[in-house]
C-alpha cells in the first residue's frame, strides 16, 4: 500500500515538474532570433508571456500542494483516519470534475429562446445551436466550475447535435427555452457573456428578430450530476516506469 501511494504521488510530482519545465522553455523561445517585433506582435508576445508566467505560478502552487500531500501520506501510515480523509477528499474532487456529483454554488443562468416558436417546427436556435456551444466556451474561459444545459450536465464527452428538428444533449432530446447554468464568480461570468461585440451582443443587435437571450446572476445555482455512464474501450492508463 505504501509503495503504491509513493508511486502515485511521485508520478504526479514528476508530471508537474515536466509541465513547469515546458512552460519555462516556451517562455524563453517566445521571441526567437531576437528580431525586432512590430507593436502588434510585441503586444501579443507580452500577453503570451503574462499568461505563461501565470500558468507557471499556478503549476508551482499545485506542485507545492502535491508535495505537502505527499508528506501527509507519508505520516498517515501512523494515522489511518488522515489517510482515509485525504482519499475521500480526492475522490470527491474527481467526482465533481467528472460530473458524478450534484453541486451547488453562486453563478449565472442564461436563457435562450426563439422570438416566435412553434413546438415541433424548425426554429432559428435549432439550426443555429452552435450558439449554445459558443456560450459554453465563453463561460469555461471565464472560469466556470460546472455547466449544465436544460439540467443536462456538460462534461468532457457531452455531445450536442441536431436530429429530426430536435437538439440532443447527452443523448436526451431537449426543447426551448434552452437554459444554461454555470457555477462560478457571477460578476466574472456575467461580464464575459455581456462583452461588447461578443456572441450575446451579436445576438441582441443583429439577430433580435429571431432569438432572444436573458442573463441573470444567481446566489445559488444547483447543477445535477451526470447520469451518463462512460465505459472506456480503447483508452488505457499508462503505467509509470518510475
Amino acid at each position: 500500500m505504501k509503495d503504491i501511494k509513493g508511486r502515485v504521488a511521485f508520478g504526479s510530482i514528476c508530471a508537474l515538474f515536466g509541465l513547469i519545465l515546458a512552460v519555462q522553455i516556451k517562455t524563453v523561445n517566445v521571441t526567437p532570433g531576437g528580431s525586432i517585433l512590430s507593436p502588434q506582435r510585441a503586444q501579443r508576445v507580452a500577453n503570451e508571456l503574462k499568461l505563461l508566467r501565470s500558468e507557471k505560478e499556478r503549476l508551482n502552487q499545485e506542485l507545492s500542494e502535491l508535495e505537502s500531500r505527499l508528506k501527509e501520506y507519508e505520516f498517515s501510515e501512523a494515522d489511518e483516519n488522515l489517510l482515509i480523509k485525504n482519499l475521500n477528499n480526492d475522490l470527491q474532487k474527481f467526482q465533481i470534475m467528472a460530473g458524478y456529483r450534484s453541486i451547488e454554488g453562486p453563478g449565472i443562468s442564461v436563457t435562450l429562446e426563439d422570438v416566435v416558436y412553434e413546438p415541433g417546427e424548425p426554429s432559428y436556435l435549432m439550426y443555429n445551436y452552435e450558439i449554445i456551444l459558443q456560450l459554453i466556451n465563453i463561460l469555461n474561459a471565464a472560469g466556470a466550475e460546472a455547466i449544465s444545459i436544460n439540467d443536462q450536465r456538460y462534461v468532457a464527452n457531452t455531445e450536442i447535435y441536431l436530429s429530426s428538428n430536435t437538439i440532443f444533449i447527452n443523448g436526451v432530446p431537449t426543447v426551448q427555452p434552452y437554459t444554461i447554468k454555470a457555477i462560478g464568480d457571477p460578476e466574472a461570468l456575467e461580464a464575459a457573456l455581456n462583452m461588447r461585440f461578443g456572441r450575446l451582443d451579436q445576438l441582441r443587435n443583429y439577430e433580435s428578430d429571431y432569438a432572444k437571450a436573458t442573463v441573470k446572476k444567481e446566489n445559488q445555482v444547483i447543477i445535477s450530476r451526470n447520469t451518463k455512464v462512460t465505459n472506456f474501450k480503447f483508452a488505457k492508463p499508462i503505467e509509470s516506469t518510475q
